[in-house]
Formats: structure tokens, C-alpha cells, sequence
């Protein structure tokens, strides 16, 4: 049936003829379109942060927030194909809601109509390479209609998981899921019929899982650590949505749309299930910071304006407000310091950093002009972002508690670090950006031609510091250009219709890419010394850094060897400054290339193949050289590695460490400069899509695919430290199974209003790492010296972290999850319905490690390998849903 539909605004004017086709000859993008439909019909929490699980090649920041049944973190950032993925971006009408720092909303469902991912293949309105998660927003209309939610699950539907493999490696008994409940619901309708329509929706959600292999401290606010096996580690975090939306038709052609979205919010454990993971130390939970976010809220206006049938106008405006406050946890006081085991790997007692107060503050205003012939396909458009962050005024000596904290080795101290507090950046930045995209079909190809044109640049105010315990008053005057990056990237790319037949199209493109820039390089502020650390050997017994605080400070004594850094304090020159190719120029800023070809099949109606290879690599990497030494100032040594049958060189000689003469120990002036003025630095992904996409009977679809691909990087150069060529560790080639995934969903529909779908995912495991912290004693035979960081100490306990297997080479076991949901549809009167789900997550109750000690510490590796965190066991959810 082909039929006219009135114009609304230009995107609503399409022409209806049959099933929808499953095979784009004309773009050259990949996507992966998330109808609400499918959103309710798929056991997901439909929450942005659970959505990698249906993109085969997807990958988030960590294996660790991997969670079962959507109680883990909301860290919404994943990428594909080798891409950065914290350049995934959060469109909203056009506007990315996501923040520097990951901030982006818990978007509640009830306030979206659908989800776009856009994968590869971008246009030029897009600022980054990473995923764009293009977000469909819900108006109102002439007709009351909402929707209601609820989710719950708790401790008691979760099953034990736990084996005696991983009772033999630490790990205790103790479900996952400690809390998690989702409410939420949304009402739209006419305020006045045909000219103002309004929708608000709101949401409540609070999500708490433990991590089994980490615990809370017993003796909290001593310098020691006793673990309290009752008291696992959990995290505690809550999202609150309240938004309201209106929607005026000004005048028959002109559209006007406000919105404001407020989303208080806390990741109460901050970094607790990330820590302990790839060579990090673990946090127990008082060492965590409890991050507030409030004010945190979105406010949108938008309008468009369809000229004609072929020409649009559309323009947006957003005021983004986010502040991060780092609060300590209860029963953490400002005079408890924090300590690192080394032999634990564990911090405990208190935040090894600083507790802050970030307020940030981002404007963004859009502008576009489209012109749509269909053959023809043509769109302009210019982007304004401000951004401001920081306090002008910031005093808070208890920043870091005491301005320092501690490591000790099996509770004897080692190091003392100090802190420059208070200390905190005050930036101001805009970033214009212009654009064109093109489209023109002639016969069976389609060409997609783009560029966009960016200028981020970034001014500092003067800046002023009040004197804390171990620096004095630091007064900095303005600065401008920190950076100036001008970028000019092209997007290419051409869909050709292989046989005319609308079935099968090849696709190439080709596009330039630059990550959002919200901050500055080079602050003043910044290329000061925050911290420095010195060798420290409690030779009296009181627990005390007494060259710290004793007269002697910052001289060496018995107690302590010297600054790791002697610009610590000085104000005037800093330990970092920034070359001009760093701060500025024309396209050298740090980028990526993203390529593809694929082919799109349809192999039968509803249903299509795709098949791609892809390519990304990186370049404008830049490298920090210490100007006061060279490569000569580094001596070599070797030691042996410990004999463990579970390390790959278990008892061999390691060597290609080096060590900094005592003279220079300390004498620090960075030259932050492009990487190419050293060697050639490459970071290239290669791989391999296969997916399929069908619908088929009354509502059955299916989805998902293979994925191969790997990231290979290289940096075999010397900047300062011959150290950065260790064989195994400057150039990385993991294995193609390290890169491999395998992902489907599926809906099914059955009689009576029933209905199953499924989830399947087998992910590459975790990255296994040891880190040692070698002795003064060990290195010195092959040294030939004592370490330089030992200069002017008596006694030198110094320890120098060794790790001893090159990353990406070993590997946990694979991850296998298998999510089934049932759903049955109760037709109520008129269009109102009730969908009651059942969820069962993790149906094949697997224990896949997540999370593990990495630091190896004799004897016999001490906690090495003990595990800290796996996936959830087999979970059961209950949820139900309103529409009307």
C-alpha cells in the first residue's frame, strides 16, 4: 500500500510500501537500531551501560563491571573495534549528555522511544570515533498514554556459584547481588489539543553487589589491616530521573521542544569493583570515595523548522550541569591516612588521593541545515561548546588526609608519599566545529562525503592556592591556547548496489576522528608536583614518617632517602611543561583513522548477512621526556625470576630493567612532545565482523554474530629510560582469541500471549598479570650499586615494581552467559496492557573470574592469583510493566 502522509516535519515523511528492508544500499554506516519493543522484550535492564551485551565486538573499560542482571556499575562506556571507550558518545536531539569523566545519565527508559548505535562508518556529525548511542526521545501527543515499571531481585534468588577451585585460590562463599530494585514510570498528553503536548517521567534506582574476594577493615583507623570475613565489600548506588518535556507547535511549520532532566545520583564505592584488576592495587571499601552527583541535570530547547518538503532547519541549545563531590566513607575521619600493602596489594584506611569537590558546567548549541531530494541527501551544520570547570577559590588542606599517605611491605614501612594540598584546576574551553555531509545515488551507487572542521581551544584563569603542610601559597597567572588544536577530518565512504536489485550492497569508508576535548592541556596547576615519594625506613619503630615532619625536611636522614621529585614545592618552574606541538597545531592533536569494506546480503525477506572487515590506528601519540637525564643516566640489571610453575619464565633471568644513577634520582624537568621526535608509536586494530540480522513469523527476530579482531601496539623507542624497550613489553600482539566474541539475541513469540527471548554471550577472559616489587637486596648484585632512590638513606629498604609477564599473553578462562526471559501479555481495556517478565540470568550458573590479586610476593606468590571478584551466579528477576 503506498499512501501520503501529512507533513508533520520532514523526518515524518516517508513512503510505506511492504516490510521494512533489511539491507542499506545507500549508507555506509553500521548500526545497530534498539527498538523499545525489543528493549522490553530482551532480558536486559535496557539501561545504555547493558548494551554492548547485544553488539558482537563490544567491549567495555573493564571486564570487572561485567555484571549478571544489570546490578553492577553504570559506567556506560564501551567501544568496537579497537576504539577508545570513553569516546562513545550519549546524543540526546543531537546533544552528548556524556561528560569527561564517563558522566552520563542512567538514561531511564520510560523518556526514549528507541536507541541507534552507530558503530562504524560515521558521518560528519560526529565528533568522535567511538560508538554513537544516538537516543530517540518520547513527546507527548493529542492522546493521554504512560507507561509503569518495576524490576526486583535480591540475594535470595541468586544461587551459590562458588567451586573448590576458587575456594583454593581465596575466594569465599558470597552471593553477588546484594540490592537492586528499578521503578519508574512516564505520563504524556495534551495540554492543549494540536499545540502543546507535555511528558515527565521519573525513575528510582538503587543497585549494590558484593565483591566477594575484598572485605572491610577490622581495625579501621589504625595503620593496620585485619580483614572482617562478615563483612564483604559491596558497592551502593543509586540514580534518581525526574524530567519533564514540552512540546509546542508554535505555528503549523514550526516546532519548539523544552526539556529539563534532573539525575541526582551516587557511585557510593567509587572504583571498588575496577580496582584490584590489570596491575592496579586492590581498594578496600574505606579506601574508596563516595562520589555525589548533584546538582547533575540536563536542560534542552529545540526547534525545527521544515521550510519546504525538502528543506529543514533545526537548531538546539543545552545547558549540562555536573558536579562530583568526593566525600569520604563513614567512619573515615581527615586523620586517617591511607596505607598500600605491597604485599597485599591493598590500600585500606583512607583514599590514597584526594578528596575534591568538581563543579562543571557545559553549554552546547547545534544548528543544521538539511536538504533532501533522495537522490541527493545534503546536511550543514555548526556546533558551539563552552565549557567550565573548577572552584575560582579552593582551600581544603584536608584534601588528602594529612597530605600524605604510606606503603608498607608486610606491615613494615617502605615509602611515604606527600601531597602539594590544596591544589585544583580552574578551566575555561570552547570548541566550534562545522560540518558538511553530502550524499548523492547515481544509478547503483551511492557516495557519502564528509568533512568537519574543529577548533578546541582552552584558556586558564589566574589561579590562586593557599599555603597546605608542605607547599606554600602558589599564586599562577592566566594563560590562553592550552590547547589550540585545529582538525580537519574528512568522512568518505560509497554503498554500491552490487546487482540492482536492492539485495546485496558493498560498502567502503574511510574517516578521520579527534575524542571530545572538555579540558585543558597544561595547566599551570597541573604541571606542578602533586605528589613525591620517598624510600622511607622506620628505624625507630613508631610508625612515624619523622623526615617528613622533623626539621630535617626536605633533607635526607636516617629514616628517609630523597625526593623523588625535587620540584616539589617550587611554584615558579614546575616539573612539566608542554612543547608547542603538544599545546597546538594543525591536525596534531591525538586521533585515529577508522576503515571498513563490507558486504550486506539479504539471504531471504527479513533476513540479512553482514560481513566486514575493519580497520582503526592511531596516531599524534605524545611522549613526556626528563630533560635533565639521558638514556646513559640508566643502568642495567637484571634479577631472577621467582620459580612458580604458573609464570612463564618461573626461575629465569629477566632483564632489559634499568635503574636511575643516585645522582640524578629525583632531578625532574618533563618535556611534554609529539612521540614521532623519538620513534615510530602505532596502536593498530585488524578484524572481522560476521552478523545477522533477521525478523521472522509474528514478532520472532534474531540477532548477533561472530567477532575477530585484535589491537597491536608498538612503542620500541627510547624517550628517557632504555627501560621502555623491555622485550615482551613495548610491542604488544595478543592472540586472536583474546579479541574473539560471540554474541546472539533472540525473540520468540508463543501462544497466549507468551513470549521467550534469550541473550548469549562467550567474551575472551581476563588478562592475567603479576606485578613484583623487587628488593634492594635482589637488584643489587647485577646493579652494582644500591637503587637510586635510596640516595642519602642509611638504610635502604627501597623496592622497584617488576612486572614479570608481558601483557596480553595469558588468560583466564573464557566467559560463557546465557539470559532467558519469559514474558506474558495481559490485554487490559482498550490499548492498556501489563507484561509480566521472569528473568533468569547466567542460566548456566558459570564462575568466570572478573577480578584477581596481581601483585606476587614471596613466598610462593603470597596472595597472587587469588580472586577477588566473579561473575554473578545463576540470578532470578521478576518485573512488570504498564502501558496505556
Amino acid at each position: 500500500v503506498d499512501a501520503e502522509m501529512k507533513v508533520g516535519s520532514l523526518e515524518e515523511t516517508v513512503t510505506v510500501s511492504g516490510a521494512a528492508p533489511v539491507v542499506d544500499i545507500v549508507n555506509v554506516r553500521q548500526q545497530t537500531t534498539i527498538a523499545r519493543s525489543t528493549l522490553d522484550a530482551l532480558p536486559t535492564t535496557r539501561r545504555i551501560a547493558q548494551l554492548n551485551t547485544l553488539v558482537p565486538g563490544a567491549t567495555s573499560t573493564s571486564l570487572a563491571l561485567h555484571d549478571v542482571g544489570g546490578v553492577g556499575s553504570e559506567r556506560a562506556e564501551f567501544g568496537i573495534h579497537g576504539q577508545r571507550t570513553g569516546d562513545i558518545t550519549h546524543n540526546l536531539a543531537g546533544i552528548d549528555m556524556k561528560m569527561q569523566s564517563g558522566g552520563g545519565f542512567s538514561q531511564n527508559v520510560h523518556t526514549f522511544q528507541e536507541i541507534v548505535l552507530e558503530t562504524s562508518g560515521m558521518s560528519a556529525e560526529a565528533q568522535t570515533g567511538g560508538i554513537q548511542a544516538n537516543i530517540v526521545p518520547k513527546d507527548g501527543g493529542n492522546t493521554f498514554s504512560g507507561s509503569f515499571s518495576n524490576d526486583y531481585t535480591g540475594p535470595h534468588l541468586q544461587n551459590n556459584n562458588i567451586t573448590d577451585a576458587l575456594r583454593a585460590r581465596g575466594l569465599s562463599p558470597a552471593p553477588s547481588v546484594r540490592k537492586f530494585y528499578d521503578i519508574g514510570g512516564g505520563l504524556g498528553g495534551p495540554i492543549k489539543k494540536d499545540r502543546l503536548w507535555f511528558f515527565t517521567a521519573h525513575r528510582w534506582l538503587l543497585r549494590s553487589q558484593y565483591q566477594q574476594g575484598n572485605y572491610f577493615n577490622k581495625a579501621q583507623g589504625t595503620l593496620f589491616y585485619d580483614a572482617d570475613l562478615s563483612r564483604p565489600a559491596y558497592t551502593n548506588d543509586y540514580d534518581l530521573d525526574y524530567t519533564a518535556r514540552f512540546t509546542w507547535q508554535a505555528a503549523a511549520k514550526h516546532k519548539i521542544t523544552v526539556s529539563q532532566s534532573q539525575h541526582p545520583s551516587c557511585q557510593c564505592f567509587y572504583g571498588l569493583l575496577e580496582s584490584g584488576g590489570g596491575g592496579s592495587v586492590l581498594l578496600a571499601p574505606e579506601a574508596t570515595s563516595e562520589h555525589q552527583y548533584n546538582p547533575n541535570y540536563l536542560s534542552l530547547l529545540t526547534w525545527t523548522y521544515p521550510a519546504t518538503n525538502r528543506l529543514l532547519l533545526d537548531a538546539t541549545a543545552s545547558l549540562r550541569k555536573y558536579n562530583n563531590q568526593f566525600k569520604r566513607q563513614q567512619g573515615v575521619g581527615p586523620g586517617a591516612i591511607a596505607v598500600t600493602d605491597l604485599s597485599r596489594n591493598l590500600t585500606y584506611n583512607a583514599l590514597a588521593g584526594p578528596y575534591n569537590f568538581q563543579p562543571r558546567e557545559y553549554w552546547r548549541q547545534l544548528f543544521s541545515v538539511s536538504y533532501i531530494t533522495g537522490s541527493h541527501n545534503f546536511k550543514t551544520g555548526f556546533n558551539l561548546s563552552e565549557y567550565h570547570t573548577g572552584l575560582k577559590e579552593y582551600a581544603d588542606l584536608n584534601q588528602v588526609n594529612g597530605a600524605r599517605d604510606y606503603t608498607f611491605r608486610n606491615a613494615l614501612p617502605t615509602q611515604v608519599r606527600i601531597w602539594a594540598v590544596p591544589f585544583q584546576t580552574l578551566d575555561s574551553a570552547l570548541d566550534v566545529a562545522v560540518y558538511v555531509q553530502d550524499q548523492w545515488t547515481i544509478r547503483k551507487l551511492t557516495l557519502n562525503l564528509g568533512l568537519r572542521y574543529n577548533n578546541f581551544g582552552a584558556s586558564i584563569p589566574a589561579q590562586h592556592l593557599p599555603a597546605g603542610p608542605f607547599v606554600p601559597a602558589r599564586d599562577f597567572a592566566a594563560v590562553s591556547d592550552i590547547p589550540n588544536w585545529k582538525n580537519l577530518n574528512p568522512r568518505v565512504g560509497a554503498a554500491y548496489d552490487l546487482f540492482g536489485t536492492g539485495r546485496t550492497a558493498l560498502k567502503v569508508s574511510l574517516g578521520r576522528y579527534t575524542p571530545q576535548l572538555t579540558n585543558t592541556v597544561g595547566n599551570p596547576v597541573s604541571s606542578q608536583a602533586t605528589s613525591a615519594t620517598r624510600n622511607w625506613t622506620d628505624t625507630n619503630g613508631n610508625y612515624v614518617p619523622d623526615c617528613i615532619l622533623g626539621p630535617s625536611f626536605p633533607g635526607a636522614n636516617s629514616e628517609c632517602g630523597a625526593l623523588s621529585d625535587t620540584t616539589f614545592g617550587q611554584v615558579k618552574t614546575g616539573n612539566t611543561r608542554f612543547g608547542d606541538d603538544a599545546l597546538a597545531g594543525f591536525n596534531g592533536q591525538f586521533q585515529n583513522w577508522q576503515a571498513s569494506v563490507s558486504v550486506q546480503h539479504q539471504l531471504r525477506p527479513a533476513m540479512a548477512l553482514n560481513v566486514g572487515y575493519f580497520r582503526t590506528w592511531y596516531g599524534g601519540f605524545l611522549a613526556t621526556d626528563n630533560q635533565l637525564v639521558t638514556p646513559a643516566n640508566y643502568n642495567p640489571y637484571c634479577i631472577a625470576a621467582p620459580v612458580d610453575s604458573r609464570l612463564p619464565d618461573s626461575g629465569q633471568r629477566l632483564c632489559g630493567l634499568y635503574d636511575l644513577t643516585p645522582t640524578l634520582f629525583g632531578q625532574v624537568s618533563n618535556l611534554v612532545t609529539q612521540a614521532s621526535h623519538y620513534g615510530k608509536q602505532t596502536e593498530v586494530y585488524n578484524g572481522l565482523d560476521v552478523t545477522l540480522n533477521a525478523r521472522f513469523g509474528k514478532g520472532g527476530q534474531l540477532s548477533g554474530g561472530l567477532s575477530v579482531g585484535r589491537t597491536v601496539t608498538d612503542n620500541c623507542f627510547v624517550v628517557t629510560s632504555p627501560q621502555q624497550t623491555r622485550p615482551g613489553f613495548c610491542h604488544v600482539s595478543p592472540p586472536w582469541s583474546a579479541g574473539t566474541q560471540v554474541k546472539f539475541g533472540a525473540v520468540y513469540p508463543l501462544l497466549w500471549d507468551l513470549q521467550a527471548s534469550a541473550i548469549y554471550q562467550n567474551i575472551p577472559g581476563l588478562a592475567v598479570t603479576a606485578s613484583y616489587s623487587a628488593t634492594n637486596a635482589e637488584i643489587r648484585p647485577s646493579l652494582g650499586r644500591d637503587l637510586g632512590s635510596c640516595r642519602g638513606a642509611a638504610t635502604c629498604n627501597g623496592t622497584v615494581t617488576i612486572e614479570l609477564i608481558p601483557p596480553n599473553t595469558l588468560f583466564e578462562d573464557r566467559l560463557q552467559q546465557v539470559d532467558f526471559r519469559f514474558t506474558r501479555t495481559f490485554r487490559l481495556r482498550g490499548t492498556a496492557k501489563v507484561q509480566g517478565n521472569f528473568d533468569a540470568y547466567n542460566m548456566l550458573n558459570g564462575s568466570t573470574i572478573l577480578s584477581e590479586n596481581t601483585r606476587y610476593s614471596l613466598p610462593n606468590g603470597g596472595q597472587w592469583a587469588n580472586v577477588i571478584q566473579i561473575m554473578g551466579g545463576r540470578l532470578f528477576k521478576f518485573s512488570a510493566r504498564l502501558d496505556f
